[in-house]
């Protein structure tokens, strides 16, 4: 549990045994408030939980809590949760400043400015939804579903500016399934956007009502939470 509050003077990250409750280690941070979540990435040396945050991004051993690298945070509010693949950690934020870095991960220390920042994005990301890394490249949403896509080894821009069909704002983060993104507004439409070099627009469907959290996938069925109803197609 990542429990940052307003001042960074009681804010800290903890672990607890999930059948007992038991609280395993706690860890103070001097980080402002926080509303990303933190991530389990399991590395090419070892596993470690990464943090997104205004002054610093951390990592930690899981099974300890121990600090095991930092780097300065985004200057910004750190909402959107880290990404993880191929031995990187993708950490970003969307507003007041938009950044995303791409982080080796099993690094220690002080990263700020070295090598293991393997390169930084400072355009395309949203204050609320998350970015999505699907394939070998990183697709950045605004929060009026502008899709930046780059590849994530290299952070080399493959196109910026995809829009959807129809003005919208978007709460939720993007999920992807057989080649496709899903995008899924506050009005309710879910536009299908094809994945890969080229920003196509295959399709738009509509719940009727106003949703805001995330679709969920599992079992080729895809599941969404309405104002009203829960949806399962």
């Amino acid at each position: 549990m990542q429990c940052d509050e307003e001042n960074a003077e009681k804010s800290f990250i903890l672990a607890l045994d999930k059948k007992t409750g038991k609280q395993i280690w706690k860890t103070d941070r001097k980080i402002q408030v926080t509303w990303s979540t933190p991530l389990v990435v399991r590395g090419p040396r070892r596993t470690e939980l990464v943090t997104s945050g205004n002054e610093w991004i951390v990592s930690y051993n899981p099974k300890t809590g121990k600090e095991l690298w930092r780097t300065k945070g985004h200057g910004s509010n750190a909402i959107g949760t880290p990404l993880a693949g191929d031995g990187i950690a993708f950490v970003y934020a969307g507003y007041p400043n938009k950044k995303m870095f791409a982080i080796r991960l099993g690094a220690t220390g002080d990263l700020t400015g070295g090598s293991d920042i393997l390169w930084q994005h400072d355009k395309g990301t949203a204050y609320v939804p998350s970015s999505i890394l699907y394939g070998p490249c990183v697709y950045l949403v605004t929060d009026k579903g502008i899709l930046t896509c780059l590849d994530a080894e290299t952070g080399k821009l493959i196109y910026e500016g995809g829009r959807v069909p129809v003005p919208a704002t978007f709460t939720a983060s993007p999920v992807a399934v057989d080649g496709k993104i899903l995008l899924t507004s506050e009005d309710g439409d879910t536009f299908v956007i094809k994945a890969g070099p080229k920003h196509e627009v295959l399709a738009t469907n509509s719940v009727g009502e106003p949703v805001y959290a995330s679709p969920a996938i599992s079992g080729g069925m895809i599941f969404i939470r309405g104002e009203k109803n829960l949806f399962c197609f």
